[in-house]
């Protein structure tokens, strides 16, 4: 058992040997984060949440900072359709259940008891999810080189008539969705839908109306990436593909294949600098300092309210 699942028990034990009696509660808004609003109950929760985590502190201000951020996270996530879905979210949640030592239900209950409540831990799921996937959208696989590095490594290879170029891709998924407890018996059949429906595939523009002639087919937004920064499970079959769709793989969703909404060759600074980050590749990933950057770069431009306050 993780440390973590033995102070989710405690923690449980003791809320759970004490009920409280519900009163009803007016929800009141705490903060203001570009129109999205912050409620009291929701920092609660959060506070919640880190104490279950063995955070130290003041964690009523920690928890009222981590949802400040969260909110800001939310809504960049949002603007670059970089969201995760929410089976993903499902089973990252049932993954950390295992990992704890607990099943799903038990989970849940644990959750409940202390306070934090599984949506509101599952929204942090699906945010932390999505934020590592914009981070890796917006500074690729391996960390960026340093500006005086890029800038000289630049130089010498435009004075050799050779700017560093890649492929910019936009992207979206269809996703032949397969029941996991139906994933045995029906994959292979679904996998076959797919390879027939791939070959048929009228463009980006009419994706959604051409999944609706069909069972159970979902199509998403995946993104915009610049070759370096493409998923590994799916590069080898982008930069392979020969018209606008990609192969079909097999996945925890089902049987998908990627549509392939526009290619086209880049070369501006960004371009380059990833090209040349990715040839250089000594540089070890350091996701922390990156977000704490965009974080600073939002917080930057972002409106913060609290109501009450001048």
């Amino acid at each position: 058992m993780t440390a973590f699942a033995a102070a989710m028990i405690a923690t449980a034990g003791i809320v759970s040997a004490a009920p409280q009696p519900a009163f009803a509660r007016t929800v009141d808004i705490a903060v203001i984060v570009n129109n999205v609003p912050i409620t009291n109950d929701d920092i609660a929760k959060r506070r919640n949440l880190l104490r279950l985590m063995g955070t130290k502190g003041n964690l009523n201000e920690k928890a009222r900072e981590a949802m400040i951020d969260q909110a800001l996270k939310q809504s960049e996530i949002a603007l670059r359709n970089m969201s995760v879905t929410q089976p993903e979210v499902d089973e990252a949640f049932a993954n950390f259940a295992n990992s704890n030592g607990m099943s799903v239900a038990q989970m849940s209950s644990v959750l409940d008891q202390a306070g934090v409540g599984v949506d509101h831990f599952k929204f942090y799921i699906a945010v932390s999810m999505s934020w590592g996937q914009l981070l890796r959208a917006r500074y690729g696989g391996n960390s960026l080189l340093p500006e005086d590095q890029f800038i000289a490594q630049l130089e010498e290879a435009e004075k050799e008539g050779k700017k560093p170029e890649t492929t910019e891709y936009i992207l979206k998924r269809i996703v032949f969705v397969v029941p996991q407890k139906e994933r045995g018996s029906l994959l292979a059949k679904r996998k076959r839908e797919a390879e027939a429906a791939r070959s048929k595939f009228p463009g980006c523009d009419q994706a959604i109306s051409f999944a609706a002639t069909m069972n159970d087919v979902t199509v998403l937004d995946y993104g915009r990436f610049l070759e370096p920064q493409l998923p590994a499970e799916w590069k080898d079959a982008v930069t392979k593909a020969k018209g606008d769709t990609t192969s079909v793989q097999t996945t925890p969703f089902g049987a998908e294949f990627l549509a392939i909404c526009e290619r086209k060759t880049t070369s501006d600074d960004y371009a380059a600098r990833l090209v040349l980050s990715a040839e250089e590749d000594s540089a070890e990933v350091d996701r922390d300092n990156e977000s704490e950057q965009y974080m600073e770069e939002l917080k930057s431009k972002a409106q913060i309210v609290t109501p009450g306050k001048s």
